[in-house]
């Protein structure tokens, strides 16, 4: 009598043809998810960067004098004295080739001024309201921007003082990181703080503002005021125009806590990496419903023989 069925040499054909079927299901699987949770996967890493950053500098911090921290202080409070209260220009502003300047970035005094901790940051934000803490470094040239928060070159420095207005900038939509795209959250009366080496500083909203690239009278110094702006470009990803959310400064909150304290407290920290277990749980799950039945048939079938 003639055997039916398949023969080995075209089992095992089959079966190498379902072996590159196989494999290319699951790599499309793990590329197309992997595309997907890219945006999550660099916030995540960006996050823990800003941690690491902010818990330098406060480290930095305790490291000082107390009398090495009053000079610093000192001498922030004496640069924003001598300031002029002229305009201000477009923190996002490009130059003949439209490559975005770094202003201030040819002032080595500026950049020596309170510069701490491995990346030289000048300080922190911290936002509560859209959990939101990011370093602060000199400049508003891509090399600051792209690691946090840029200080505006020409504004006061974020250490408060009267007839003070100091400006910070950071992107929106910046594939990498998270930074100011929540800013548009912002409403007023919400409260954010900066901290400094070792003083955090309280601001509450008072005002929000869109407004075109070359209006920057909101920018300028007030008498008798102690301001605070954040900027960013919005829409995001068109950025024809500037988001504008200032505050104004408020006294400590009652029992306030030291500055480095309250950095480790307002610190949110990257979280727990969700976007690692979808990333791990998805490509399990292509493997096992991927895994051909006939092989585990034949495996159940052998084992009933050998019982």
């Amino acid at each position: 009598m003639q055997r039916t069925g398949t023969t080995p040499r075209r089992r095992q054909h089959r079966e190498g043809r379902w072996g590159f079927q196989r494999i290319l299901i699951i790599l499309i699987a793990v590329i197309g998810v992997g595309i997907l949770l890219y945006p999550a996967a660099a916030a995540w890493s960006s996050a823990r960067i800003h941690d690491t950053e902010i818990s330098g500098y406060a480290e930095s911090v305790k490291s000082l004098e107390p009398t090495a921290q009053q000079k610093l202080l000192a001498q922030t409070r004496d640069y924003n004295a001598e300031l002029p209260a002229g305009p201000l220009r477009d923190p996002y502003s490009l130059n003949e080739k439209g490559e975005q300047e770094a202003i201030g970035s040819g002032s080595a005094a500026y950049k020596e001024i309170i510069s701490l901790g491995p990346e030289g940051m000048m300080g922190n934000i911290s936002i509560p309201s859209i959990k939101t803490n990011l370093p602060i470094f000199h400049g508003t040239g891509e090399d600051s921007q792209s690691k946090g928060v840029g200080h505006l070159f020409g504004s006061s420095l974020p250490a408060g003082g009267t007839s003070t207005h100091s400006v910070l900038t950071a992107h929106s939509g910046y594939v990498s990181s998270a930074l100011f795209d929540s800013l548009k959250k912002v409403v007023t009366g919400d409260v954010f703080s900066v901290t400094v080496l070792d003083e955090t500083i309280y601001y509450k909203v008072d005002q929000i503002k869109t407004i075109l690239p070359e209006e920057t009278d909101d920018l300028r110094q007030v008498k008798g005021k102690d301001y605070i702006t954040l900027i960013t470009c919005t829409p995001t990803g068109v950025n024809t125009h500037r988001l504008l959310v200032r505050g104004e400064r408020i006294p400590a909150p009652v029992a306030s806590e030291s500055a480095n304290q309250t950095m480790a407290n307002n610190s949110t920290g990257p979280g727990f990496p969700w976007w690692a277990v979808i990333f791990i749980g998805t490509t399990a799950a292509a493997i096992i419903v991927t895994h051909p039945k006939g092989r585990r048939v034949r495996g159940r079938k052998h084992q009933a023989r050998s019982s």
